[in-house]
């Protein structure tokens, strides 16, 4: 079957101004030249990999993605979708370019031979060995392309009793023995993070690229860099990590900002919804908290007099401030709160966080025009610079691009 070369029709996604820059020439957009000229041969799939990637390709890197014959893409076929567009494929792999190599062929060996002479950087997230048994892993390609850079991300890294016996890994497995579960309390079961260790993994492999970009700069060679989703969520105790790792060490210091939070906890029920309410960066939080709530200061009260007699009763204190919350709109507590020096906000859903001006004047929600789906909004690039801006262009279909790179490396 001939893959397909549909052009990606470009369109501009909701620019605006720089900071200090009013109606200048210096525009926001999600896709920029930073990298240009950096071609990656893309091997991810689903998720951990092409976040990953996608933030390479929004900075302006070549990002030429290897998708098998058949079903491609394991996300290709995961709703919701758009037309005959998986949405979640869409979100994860705009401004790439799709061929398909069947790699067990010996012209689909020769293409990715002459493609990988072309770039500067191979990536996937296969359990640990699929590399070596495809003929892409670093002690394979680093005497052939010494300049090449091996990245791969995994489920529970490269050595170690989990990669020995090649155990499968999914972004849940990792946050439960990541110990980014909720605690359980009473009849409540731990519950996982609501963000996936695939966008953190990913969001480290893409800077572990990053850094091996500029060690070549340096050195002239390529390097491996690698990480995995357990690694990606033990990186999230930075904060209560080495407490956890020095059992002995002794509180000190007049506030103690985990046993607060963990007396408060952050939701709290209003008259229309929720508000969140984070009790830190203030050496009394409940006394400025019960100001802002029109109540008596909590604080002169034996119970709750410091954070660990507040800990110690904080079903009676919690009690005490939700009665209160309840009696007003979550838009009337956050100015009270906010003029006591309180730290609040909405507890809002993803339709209405991506619906907030902020989402729209940083440059976080894209338009582009798939050939079949239409036009699709998406999520954009977090980053922003006065680097010379182009359009986002639509994920790639299946196949799209395979014509049009194998011309570009000679083999058409």
């Amino acid at each position: 079957m001939t893959p397909l070369s549909i052009q990606p029709h470009e369109t501009a996604a909701h620019p605006v101004d720089l900071p200090g820059q009013g109606h200048s020439k210096h525009r926001i957009s999600p896709m920029y030249d930073l990298l240009k000229g950096i071609r990656i041969v893309d091997f991810t799939h689903v998720w951990q990999g092409p976040v990953a990637t996608l933030l390479l390709a929004d900075f302006g890197a070549d990002v030429i993605k290897i998708e098998r014959p058949g079903r491609g893409d394991w996300s290709r076929a995961w709703g919701p979708f758009a037309g005959d567009v998986s949405l979640p494929f869409a979100g994860l792999n705009r401004n790439k370019r799709s061929i398909v190599l069947d790699l067990k062929a010996a012209d689909g060996q020769t293409a990715l031979d002459k493609l990988l002479a072309t770039a500067d950087v191979v990536v996937h997230n296969f359990r640990p060995g699929v590399d070596r048994k495809m003929g892409i892993d670093f002690e394979t390609l680093h005497p052939r392309f010494p300049k090449l850079i091996h990245a791969s991300a995994s489920g529970w890294g490269e050595a170690g009793p989990d990669a020995e016996r090649g155990r499968a890994g999914h972004a849940q497995m990792a946050a439960a023995e990541g110990g980014l579960f909720s605690a359980a309390d009473g009849d409540r079961l731990p519950a996982p993070p609501t963000v996936s260790m695939d966008h953190i993994a990913g969001l480290v492999l893409s800077n572990a690229i990053l850094a091996a970009l500029v060690s070549r700069a340096r050195t002239g060679l390529g390097t491996q860099v690698f990480t995995d989703l357990h690694s990606a969520a033990l990186t999230a105790h930075v904060w209560d990590g080495p407490r956890a790792l020095n059992p002995t060490a002794a509180d000190a210091g007049d506030v103690n900002l985990s046993v607060t939070e963990k007396t408060l906890q952050h939701s709290w029920r209003t008259a229309d919804g929720f508000i969140e309410i984070s009790p830190v960066f203030t050496d009394n939080p409940v006394q400025l908290i019960c100001r802002g709530l029109g109540l008596p200061d909590l604080t002169q009260d034996a119970r709750f007099s410091d954070p660990l007699v507040q800990y110690e009763n904080r079903e009676a204190l919690r009690d005490l401030l939700a009665a209160r919350l309840v009696e007003k709109t979550t838009a009337e507590w956050l100015p009270a709160l906010e003029e006591q020096g309180i730290l609040c906000a909405q507890v809002l859903s993803p339709q209405q966080a991506l619906t907030r001006p902020e989402a729209g004047v940083n440059g976080m929600i894209v338009e582009v025009e798939h050939p079949t789906a239409g036009k699709l909004s998406l999520v954009g690039c977090p980053v922003r610079t006065t680097t010379a801006p182009r359009p986002s262009t639509p994920p790639p279909m299946q196949g799209q691009h395979t014509d049009e790179v194998l011309k570009e490396i000679g083999l058409k």
